[in-house]
């Protein structure tokens, strides 16, 4: 679940079970820092925001049962804010264009582009073509892969209500 996307309980579900584990301030630390990044979805101009998530993001029960539910009705308040696309990976696909992990790509206020990726050995950012070229064309190919926005919506607040 992206940082963006998270309750304050869910992150603190999240950042306590990290490993090597934090200590308790380190953990209250991280969880204001996500909370108060989470301020780009209200900022104005308002951001065009987009995500696409793997189903398995909203089935594994981060947190435990009732962090979940909680985590499910928020992503389905934020993925009716206009400015914001959420689209669901039909977990039935044998394959899609991002199999080979998560990225997020940015643009600037002076609409320079670039792309951050994450993973188990650290985080850089690709700034150069072709590889940003490559990102940003991936994505268009892994959205349209993916349920519409309406659908996933709707698959959200079916799992909601189920949970």
């Amino acid at each position: 679940m992206p940082g963006l996307l998270q309750t304050e309980a869910y992150a603190r579900a999240v950042f306590t079970s990290r490993y090597p584990n934090y200590d308790d301030e380190e953990i209250e630390e991280k969880v204001a820092a996500r909370l108060a990044r989470q301020k780009l979805l209200s900022r104005r101009p308002l951001p065009d925001i987009s995500f696409v998530l793997e189903m398995i993001v909203l089935t594994r029960p981060i947190g435990g049962r009732r962090v979940m539910k909680a985590q499910l009705r928020h992503l389905a308040e934020v993925a009716r804010l206009r400015h914001v696309r959420i689209q669901l990976m039909d977990p039935y696909r044998e394959d899609h264009a991002a199999l080979d992990g998560p990225f997020v790509l940015l643009e600037t206020d002076k609409r320079r582009q670039l792309a951050y990726i994450e993973g188990q050995g650290g985080s850089f950012f690709v700034t150069e073509h072709p590889q940003l070229g490559n990102l940003f064309g991936k994505y268009g190919v892994t959205r349209a892969q993916a349920y519409t926005p309406e659908r996933t919506l709707e698959t959200i607040e079916k799992m909601a209500e189920e949970l």
